[in-house]
């Protein structure tokens, strides 16, 4: 019997462990399969055991001190079948996505998982060990699997490449701290008017994401590819670059967003300038907003290239001056005048967006697509008052009787989210009823975090009257910030939570903003 049950404790082990990879490799495929961040992860989430750790060790003492016999295996056995089929029913926003490199890392992950059950053979209580050891046998696997994906990679990206290539479209980069998706949505939308436009969907930013949509989806009839361009630290807009080729730049803003990927906002103005850097070399001309030429980088490619950085902005000094942003039912109604153009007509178009920031967005976009084509000039005011609003970025979903909701969730900076804050409390106004913010703060700050948010916090205590914290753990200072005398307060642990708890307390006059919405990773630790 005792070998009966010590057999059903092995098999139980392994079902354990095959649940518990997948649960490790959400999380893993999260960070990109960059092990050195996901370390980082396994500590902040908890993606150690705890549980069954906890509870073989309270087995292996009561087998000790009391006695249980065969029995402890069958029902050690039964702990781990127990914890394995609770964690085989979590939910997660982003699923694991089970791609080939997926199943590869799995396979292996798995193999090596399997082999140290040995162990346990020899000696059951290194169970305990070999549970731990999972996050260290995928990010083992991934290490051992790298030179192979990095050639299979590579003839991804040799085939989009010689597409490009091929089909020849105008390149246009866009980079930037926050406002890169909708910049790139409006002149997509824009640019329509010269020609049958290419762009990558949501937020596909780095080479791997623009290589499968180049791949898969560019046709030989777009005149246009606008790549968004993220940047994980100094190096990789050129990268970008270097892959994509850009004739043509944007660059958005230059803020604290990512700081604590890039250490200081004097390292992210030099890695976004490495957009314009380039474009500027071949050529081309890039438009940037003025505010950005505080940024000594910028400063010195305007200095050296004037000709080919336009400025945009409201300041006189812009190349292009927005002289006139105007609210016109419900529209923008925008006015930019060509500066470094005596004698230029001015342009002037709607955008049916809501936000004070998507006016110099809309105007980057706009400008970019007069200076690309300027026989369409003429037509951009009939193509941007059909701009769509862009999914989670200060959306509008109106339902009958229910709340206004203002989806926000893809927000990530401090401008961005005062300027929806902005946008909650007036629509509250007009509709004679509550403005509520859902919130779990702003993620990769680094030392920036506490002061932020605590900014935010201020700020969110004046303008809206109700307030509901996401995690409050991981934005303590936000919280504090809250005047609770003044704000109707509540915090939960996940936006399921908060959801419902908006739905007990709201009504059909009140407004809700969900501004921001972290991964999986940001916001809840596991206890698994």
């Amino acid at each position: 019997m005792t070998y009966l049950f010590f057999a059903l404790f092995l098999i139980s082990l392994a079902g354990f462990g095959m649940v518990r990879i997948n649960t490790i490799l959400t999380y893993f495929q999260q960070e990109e399969y960059d092990s050195s961040r996901f370390t980082g992860a396994v500590f902040r989430v908890r993606l150690y055991d705890v549980l069954a750790t906890l509870g073989l060790i309270a087995l292996f003492a009561a087998q000790h001190f009391i006695g249980l016999g065969p029995y402890v295996w069958l029902i050690a056995a039964g702990l781990l079948a127990a914890i394995a089929l609770r964690e085989r029913g979590y939910s997660y926003k982003k699923k694991l996505v089970a791609t080939e490199r997926l199943k590869r890392i799995r396979r292996l992950a798995r193999g090596f998982y399997l082999l140290s059950l040995g162990l346990v053979i020899v000696h059951a209580y290194t169970a305990l060990i070999v549970i731990q050891m999972i996050p260290l046998f995928i990010m083992l696997a991934n290490r051992l699997l790298r030179p192979m994906q990095e050639q299979i990679n590579q003839g991804f990206i040799d085939q989009a490449t010689d597409k490009l290539e091929t089909f020849k479209p105008v390149t246009i980069g866009i980079t930037g701290s926050f406002g890169k998706t909708t910049t790139k949505h409006i002149l997509a939308e824009v640019l329509e008017s010269a020609g049958p436009v290419f762009y990558s969907p949501g937020s596909i930013n780095t080479v791997l994401g623009l290589t499968r949509n180049i791949r898969e989806k560019l046709q030989r009839g777009h005149k246009h590819f606008i790549a968004e361009m993220g940047a994980y630290g100094i190096g990789s807009i050129k990268r970008l670059c270097d892959f994509c080729d850009p004739e043509v730049a944007i660059v958005t803003a230059i803020g604290d967003a990512h700081t604590e990927r890039f250490g200081s906002i004097k390292n992210i103005a030099r890695a976004k300038s490495e957009l314009v850097e380039h474009v500027c070399a071949r050529g081309g001309p890039s438009v940037i907003p003025v505010e950005i030429l505080a940024h000594k980088p910028f400063a010195d490619l305007k200095a050296a290239y004037p000709d080919l950085v336009k400025t945009v902005g409201h300041e006189e000094s812009a190349d292009f001056q927005i002289t006139k942003a105007e609210l016109e039912d419900g529209n923008w109604a925008i006015e930019i005048q060509p500066r470094s153009e005596p004698g230029a007509a001015p342009i002037h178009y709607t955008l049916p967006l809501l936000g004070d920031h998507n006016i110099l967005n809309s105007a980057l976009s706009v400008v970019l697509t007069y200076l690309v084509s300027p026989q369409t000039a003429s037509r951009i005011a009939a193509f941007s008052k059909d701009v769509e609003q862009v999914q989670h970025r200060l959306q509008k979903i109106d339902n009958p009787g229910q709340p206004l909701i203002l989806d926000d969730a893809y927000n990530s900076n401090e401008i961005g989210f005062k300027n929806a804050v902005k946008v909650l409390r007036k629509l509250a106004d007009q509709r004679g009823g509550k403005a509520v913010l859902v919130t779990p703060g702003v993620a990769e700050l680094g030392l920036e975090h506490d002061r932020v948010h605590n900014r935010l916090g201020q700020f969110a205590t004046e303008q809206c009257d109700t307030v509901i914290a996401i995690n409050p753990a991981r934005i303590e200072s936000f919280v504090s910030a809250i005047d609770q005398d003044r704000t109707d307060f509540h915090t939960r642990a996940s936006f399921a939570d908060a959801r419902r708890l908006v739905g007990q307390i709201t009504a059909e006059q009140d407004v809700v903003l969900y501004e921001n919405d972290l991964p999986d990773l940001l916001e809840e630790s596991r206890l698994l």
